[in-house]
């Protein structure tokens, strides 16, 4: 069975839509570094997809991680269990 290419999404309104594996998530930008292991810091993100590889650059306080689709689906579905 195959699976979409991972995707994401910045509103304008500042949340993250992402799709891994057939599931949607949305998030916050806080609830997004949080997720990364981030400190709180000042809005704006910038997301790069490289086939199954995330970047996310947080450019007001110079941040930014690099993650697996797969690390990022394992660390969505934790924090869904944790709710």
């Amino acid at each position: 069975m195959s699976h979409a290419t991972p995707s994401a999404l910045v509103t304008d309104k500042g949340e993250v839509l992402l799709r891994l594996e057939g599931r949607f998530f949305q998030l916050n930008q806080h609830e997004l570094r949080s997720l990364l292991d981030l400190p709180p810091g000042p809005a704006g993100v910038g997301i790069t997809i490289d086939k199954s590889r995330f970047r996310f650059e947080f450019p007001a306080d110079n941040q930014f991680v690099n993650i697996t689709a797969k690390q990022l689906g394992r660390r969505l579905a934790k924090q869904a269990t944790a709710r």
